[in-house]
């Protein structure tokens, strides 16, 4: 499966989809709809370990759902989102349009889910989800073919990992 992002009178949404053989030709099936993509620009690029410690985060001792919130909140960060001063645990962007929520993973804008465009992938509650179950066994993959695949669900969910925490994040999951 993998994301499709369709232009529709000059705005961009993003679908999952998958393909399917029927008559002998592939087609694509839309599996989900990923809501509307919003483009957003670098603006900070503050060091993570320099986050962390701002954000009174201790990563060395977290689980894999904790830094993995802890990135996107980062990633957040440098986008121009900043705290919500009611709800501590959301992100606002644009005077509350966009929020980005680490605690259920999710990127909204009003009610509905969005995707954001990010570097050079879509943050997402599909690509978020999938970052969190992804599973790497040792039986199966060789560390280099592991790691490949935890980075390319980085890189699709927008998130850009500084490398002794990417490592941190692979011993966790590879097993």
């Amino acid at each position: 499966m993998f994301i499709r992002i369709k232009k529709i009178k000059g705005l961009e949404y993003a679908y999952l989809v998958k393909s399917v053989w029927k008559d002998k030709t592939a087609r694509q099936k839309v599996v989900q709809y990923l809501g509307k993509v919003y483009i957003l620009n670098k603006t900070n690029t503050a060091a993570f370990e320099t986050f962390c410690k701002e954000e009174n985060k201790n990563i060395e001792n977290a689980d894999l759902k904790a830094m993995i919130q802890a990135l996107m909140e980062w990633t957040l960060s440098q986008q121009g989102f900043a705290k919500d001063p009611l709800v501590q645990k959301k992100w606002l962007l644009q005077n509350g349009k966009i929020v980005g929520d680490p605690e259920k993973l999710k990127i909204t804008s009003g009610k509905k889910e969005i995707s954001l465009k990010i570097n050079d992938g879509y943050m997402n509650s599909f690509t978020l989800k999938e970052l969190l179950n992804i599973q790497l066994n040792k039986k199966t993959e060789e560390q280099r073919q592991a790691a490949t695949l935890l980075a390319k669900a980085f890189v699709d969910a927008g998130i850009q990992v500084p490398q002794d925490i990417f490592i941190e994040i692979f011993q966790k999951v590879y097993q």
